[in-house]
């Protein structure tokens, strides 16, 4: 999983190096990349939880965060330093590590039982989950339209996780209540972050995300890593690489770029998923199915311009 933290960030004016900096060109090529990284990082998942390896979620999700603690700390220089202490000590770091570990847990484990497309567009529901979340506990204001889109959203949610293959009319399973509760625990993590960042770096805030994801998963996970390959081994550090520097690519192009033109480009993961879903590993969907998927693609969109 992965969180649009640009389009929820209060905007500040730029400085001159930034605007410099920051051209159309170099934003759009970064988010395509964001996107790529992201679908990648899915893909693998996908592949690495089928017959052929068979790991539990558990694993490539310990793998996520020592990888991503390891970039934050090594690579990533943003404007503001990242600080270590405040991770383990602040109430608000420590509830936003703990909701992207909920959040991103409840992805990885839908991924093998859902598949790629699926999990992926149901995961990209959090942008309308924030927003509602956003008017209820940050006061912000509900318009007509965007009620609409909010509507027009979760109708297609029902759509896309309601019709079901192998029986007749709609029915949701266990994974996908799983899956539609990361997406709020993800957007709770959005909501959170539009606080933190007035105190705190982006690479702090990163931090508090996986050092809380692996503290408990290294209790879980840690006794199978003994078992993996080292073609496995390759893949998951692959994996991890792929979902933390499509994260922080995907921060940098939203400083390039208008939000809407970001969020436009960010909008070609799922798409991209459910291509390669189908294309790898014959995920397919009904058409109602299709119907929801288009149906929030368009309001997930039409609220992230917005903002």
């Amino acid at each position: 999983m992965t969180d649009l933290t640009g389009l929820f960030m209060p905007m500040k004016t730029p400085s001159l190096e930034s605007v410099q900096s920051a051209n159309p060109r170099r934003g759009t090529v970064i988010m395509l990349w964001s996107v790529a990284a992201f679908t990648a990082n899915t893909l693998l998942l996908r592949y690495l939880s089928g017959t052929a390896h068979g790991i539990t979620p558990d694993v490539p999700l310990l793998f996520r965060a020592v990888v991503g603690i390891f970039i934050v700390l090594v690579f990533f220089r943003g404007r503001r330093p990242t600080q270590i202490r405040p991770v383990f000590v602040n109430r608000l770091l420590i509830l936003r590590g703990m909701t992207g570990l909920l959040g991103t847990a409840a992805y990885y484990w839908t991924v093998p039982a859902l598949g790629a497309g699926m999990a992926t567009l149901i995961c990209n529901t959090y942008v309308i989950f924030a927003s509602v979340i956003a008017v209820l506990a940050l006061g912000e204001k509900l318009t007509p339209r965007r009620f609409v889109w909010l509507a027009t959203a979760f109708v297609g949610i029902v759509f896309l996780v309601g019709p079901n293959t192998d029986v007749e009319g709609f029915q949701i399973g266990v994974y996908e209540v799983i899956a539609l509760a990361g997406a709020v625990l993800a957007a709770a993590s959005v909501v959170l972050v539009r606080k933190l960042v007035v105190d705190y770096s982006i690479g702090t805030i990163y931090l508090a995300q996986c050092v809380w994801i692996f503290l408990p998963l290294l209790v879980m996970a840690a006794p199978k890593i003994g078992a993996l390959t080292g073609s496995e081994w390759a893949l998951l550090t692959l994996a991890a690489t792929a979902a933390g520097s499509g994260q922080l690519a995907m921060n940098e192009g939203y400083r390039c770029l208008s939000v809407s033109a970001g969020a436009s480009i960010q909008m070609l993961w799922p798409v991209m998923t459910t291509m390669g879903g189908f294309l790898l590993f014959e995920e397919s969907f009904v058409m109602w199915q299709l119907m929801g998927a288009v149906l929030i693609l368009a309001s997930v969109w039409r609220v992230s311009a917005k903002r």
